[in-house]
């Protein structure tokens, strides 16, 4: 049954409504994405799709036509082409087959098939079954096969047919090429419309309408200096100026605004001021009257009580609020009566009266002697309208007495000193203990101020705040510097006690002293051995701690941070052994000096120990704050010191940690920074590192070699390998140079550059060298007594060794061992080394090469050799480092420092040997230089001594190409 009309309609105004129409709802949800789509493209975008499709589908439309004719076209063209040549052949073959001749026919079928379209041509007579004649050409059939058949008459007779196969992949190519140059042409002119109309679009209506949409955001953003300025004549040139119109109007109207606005704020300003100071003014004259020690109430021009004073209530017994109302005849008894009425009086005429006596009578009817006096009170007009009275308690005055009497008693007969003062600090009594201790007798300091027993250079403050204390609470003990009549400085505890009148103001002050200062002196020195070192007078260990912990205090509780520098000084044994004690503890001196320098005002230097110190960075707002610190420590300590005669350089190396992020406990903070440290030293020294988390692991990697290195002495698992060097004249081996490695039980065999630097920081160095030059001597001598030809050893220095005391002797005590001759064994010695005390290495060279032994300076180039004592050393060789010789000859500044230092060692009459030389080039650069010998892989890599020995042996070392 077919739905109704009014059902269909439903249908398809709600797509959705109903599973009877699906296609309704498939084609919906596309229609609702275009929808969507569409509008969210801008004004251009809507354009250019209205452009391509205004402009593409019609000529996709006369493209389709046009190629529909041409098709129809050309394959009736084909078609007719086909007929003529059938009819061709068949008219042309009537004879051959009515004659049974295939001679005369076959021209005329090579003549057919010579068109390419032809891939079959076949000729049948009607008396055979067989082809009469036939030509095939498979390979042309590009397309599908068109066949044509037609018979072929003589004299009305039949006499057989004619078939040809046309291939039509010709007409397809045909049309294809065609399809696509009706299609470039068609994107050419969509091209070329488009963008004529795009460039017009842009210039008259999207870039006017951005420059629109600008000035309108300018001025909701508030942005109106500068005027929109509009010469078009169109609607958006009316549009602008319109614009241009509200700018001015709203820039108008804001200034206006801005200016009532100001006006209203500096009156509501002015206003606010005096009333604050109206009520500061009242409050303050309230605060004073309710605060004020003596007795005041407020009485009218009859005498009522209008208000009083918590004092004035207090001294008569009277509850808060009762006084208020009372008769001032009411608290005076009678026989005061007219003589309180005479002083009212005068203040009534005089504004005021002075100070005088009477009696009031309290709420419990008792009596009680009092100071008074009076002042007129005016309104704002200056008329009277009342008198204030104040009054002071006398009653104690009698009892003072008493007491005053029994204190003088005291007062000269205590063993501690005694001074008295009136409130003003102005000396009043001493007693004679005070007078035995001070120096002075009463008639020298009475009515002197106390300032001159103050030591004023010691003060820090401390008066003052005695003072204070004083005044707050009424009594105060405690510490103070003082000094004697004949200058001597002296620490005295005191006691400090107020004495008040009746009204309860300060009257007099009484100190009593005592003397401390032995005491102080030694408390003083226990505390500071305690918390101080010794040699540095830096914070100890201890104290630094307590330092960091109080640090950490402060800095939780304010949320800020502060850092921890560990600085330890690089080599610093090597001063130590070389120098002594004595100047190495000079030398700590000078550089926790210079540390003390280098901070900033707050920051607290210590000394955990050796040669390792410690800064407390109070506050690090940024990394930059520690940062700079250290930088200024590594610029201090770059100076040379003068410890005698001996000019030394420490650099530093510095670990930086920081509260919170590296650590929160002193513990955490100081192994962190200490690793820190470690890796400054691990990146050259003399620089510092922030910590970071992989520190930690690269630190107990060091331990962990470290102990190793110390069994590896004890297990002999140190080997040496030795790299020849040779003549370059001769090509000649004339010496060795002796590099350690280690053999590891597990790890294998380990180069120096993984241990040597662990080795010189934990003071292993000096072992792991002796070994290395024994072992040396040993081989070397060894070698002779096999036979070999004798060679030159040369065994590496490091600083500890070559600044130790008894260098000269151990060394010949090896050549005495192994009765080798001095002349096969060369010391090399780095250039920083020699430099870092040059007078004691002047000294040092001197008794070696007295013995007979040859110096090399190595890595000669890379540090700051002075030339006045290049020429003092009395060295044999210079060895080029091989960082200059890496780049040779390709590198013109390499190339002329080495040059340089050829030519300086020639002379200085000195021998040249260059490390490194790897490549022929090198060794031609080299040898064009005269440089005397090199040593490098070219040559041969570091080789175990049993396969060294066997080369020895062998003689010859390079090839005869190098040589040429």
């Amino acid at each position: 049954m077919q739905p109704e009309p009014h059902s269909e309609l439903s249908a398809a105004d709600d797509p959705e409504s109903s599973s009877n129409t699906l296609p309704w709802r498939w084609l919906g949800r596309p229609w609702h994405w275009l929808r969507s789509w569409l509008t969210r493209l801008s004004m251009r975008q809507l354009f250019v799709l209205a452009v391509l499709a205004g402009l593409g589908l019609p000529g996709v439309l006369v493209t389709l036509v046009n190629r529909e004719f041409r098709r129809q076209e050309l394959e009736n063209q084909f078609r007719i082409e086909q007929e003529r040549a059938l009819e061709i052949l068949s008219l042309g073959m009537r004879q051959p087959l009515w004659d049974l001749s295939r001679l005369t026919g076959k021209p005329l079928v090579e003549s057919v098939m010579k068109d390419e379209r032809v891939v079959a041509v076949r000729i049948d007579g009607s008396f055979s079954n067989e082809p009469f004649l036939a030509a095939v050409e498979p390979s042309r059939q590009t397309g599908q096969l068109a066949r044509l058949t037609r018979q072929v008459f003589y004299d009305g007779q039949s006499i057989g047919s004619v078939t040809i196969d046309f291939d039509d992949g010709h007409l397809q190519a045909r049309l294809a090429k065609q399809t696509v140059e009706y299609t470039l042409l068609i994107v050419l002119e969509l091209t070329a419309s488009l963008g004529l109309i795009l460039f017009l679009l842009d210039a008259r209506f999207l870039r006017p309408l951005r420059r629109l949409s600008l000035q309108a955001s300018a001025l909701t953003q508030r942005v109106f200096q500068h005027a929109f300025v509009w010469d078009r004549s169109d609607e958006i040139g009316d549009v602008g100026r319109q614009l241009e119109w509200s700018r001015r109007e709203l820039l108008r109207l804001f200034d206006e605004l801005h200016h009532k606005n100001r006006e209203l704020e500096l009156d509501i300003i002015e206003r606010k001021n005096v009333e604050v100071a109206l009520r500061a003014s009242e409050g303050k004259y309230r605060e004073l009257f309710l605060s004020n020690l003596d007795g005041i109430f407020v009485v009218d021009l009859d005498g009522r009580c209008l208000d009083a004073n918590p004092a004035m209530e207090a001294m008569l017994g009277y509850p808060t609020g009762r006084l208020a109302g009372v008769e001032s005849d009411q608290l005076v008894p009678s026989r005061w009566r007219d003589y309180d009425r005479d002083m009212r009086h005068r203040v009534l005429l005089d504004g005021h009266c002075g100070e005088y006596e009477i009696e009031l009578r309290c709420y419990d009817c008792s009596v009680i002697p009092v100071s008074a006096k009076g002042v007129l009170m005016r309104d704002e007009q200056g008329r009277p309208v009342g008198v204030w009275r104040i009054m002071r308690d006398l009653s104690e005055r009698q009892a003072s007495a008493a007491q005053m009497e029994l204190a003088s008693k005291v007062f000269d007969n205590t063993t501690e000193a005694i001074l008295v003062t009136d409130q003003d600090s102005q000396i009043i009594s001493i007693n004679r203990a005070f007078t035995d201790m001070f120096g002075y007798t009463p008639d020298q300091l009475v009515g002197r101020d106390t300032e001159v027993l103050r030591d004023l250079e010691r003060d820090g403050g401390a008066y003052a705040l005695a003072r204070q204390s004083l005044l707050r609470d009424g009594a105060w003990q405690g510490e103070l510097p003082l000094c004697r009549r004949d200058g001597e400085s002296f620490t005295a505890w005191v006691q400090v006690n107020v004495v008040r009148n009746v009204t309860g103001q300060i009257s007099n002050v009484v100190m009593l002293m005592r003397d401390i200062s032995a005491i102080k002196v030694a408390n003083e020195r226990i505390l500071h051995l305690a918390r101080f070192d010794a040699l540095t007078e830096l914070p100890n260990r201890a104290y630094f701690r307590e330092l960091v912990d109080a640090a950490i205090t402060a800095t939780a509780r304010h949320d800020d941070r502060f850092g921890l520098l560990f600085v330890d000084l690089d080599h610093f044994k090597t001063v130590n052994d070389s120098l002594g004690h004595a100047v190495g503890d000079a030398l700590l001196r000078g550089v926790a000096q210079c540390l003390n320098e280098a901070i900033r005002a707050g920051d607290v230097v210590g000394r955990l120990g050796g040669d390792e110190f410690v800064v407390l960075l109070q506050r690090v707002d940024s990394n930059n704050d520690a940062a700079f610190v250290a930088a200024r420590i590594l610029e201090r300590l770059a100076q040379p010191f003068r410890i005698g005669e001996h000019e030394l350089v420490v650099t530093p190396s510095v670990g930086i940690a920081l509260y919170r992020e590296d650590g929160e406990d002193y513990d955490t903070l100081i192994r962190n920074a200490d690793a820190a440290m470690y890796h400054a030293k691990e990146s050259g020294r003399n620089n510092y590192q922030f910590y970071t988390a992989d520190m930690n692991a690269r630190a107990s990697e060091i331990l962990l070699v470290e102990s190793q290195l110390r069994r590896a002495l004890e297990r002999d698992e140190f080997v040496l390998h030795y790299q020849p060097q040779v003549d370059m004249r001769s090509g000649r081996l004339v010496g060795v140079e002796a590099l350690i490695r280690w053999q590891h039980p597990e790890r294998g065999l380990v180069g120096p550059n993984q241990f040597i630097p662990i080795a010189e920081e934990r003071g292993l160095i000096a072992a792991i060298g002796n070994w290395a030059l024994r072992e040396a001597c040993r081989q070397n001598k060894a070698w002779q007594r096999a036979g070999l030809p004798a060679i030159e050893v040369a065994v590496n220095l490091s600083a500890l060794q070559f600044h130790h005391q008894d260098i000269a002797n151990f060394i010949a005590a090896q050549l005495a061992e192994f009765e080798l001759d001095a002349c096969h064994l060369c010391l090399e010695v780095t250039e920083s080394i020699i430099m870092e005390d040059a007078e004691s290495t002047v000294s040092t060279m001197s008794v070696l090469k007295q013995m007979g032994l040859r110096l090399a300076i190595d890595d000669f180039g890379t540090g700051y050799s002075s030339l006045s004592y290049l020429k003092r050393f009395k060295a044999d060789k210079l060895k080029i480092d091989r960082s200059f010789v890496a780049d040779v000859p390709g590198d013109s500044d390499d190339s002329a420092i080495t040059r340089a230092v050829i030519s300086l060692a020639r002379n200085l009459n000195l021998q040249v040997i260059a490390e490194g030389v790897e490549t022929a080039a090198q060794w031609q650069f080299l040898q064009s230089e005269g440089c005397d010998e090199v040593q490098g892989y070219l040559i041969s890599r570091p080789l175990p001594a049993a396969e060294l020995g066997l080369r020895l042996a062998a003689g010859e070392w390079l090839g005869r190409e190098i040589l040429a």
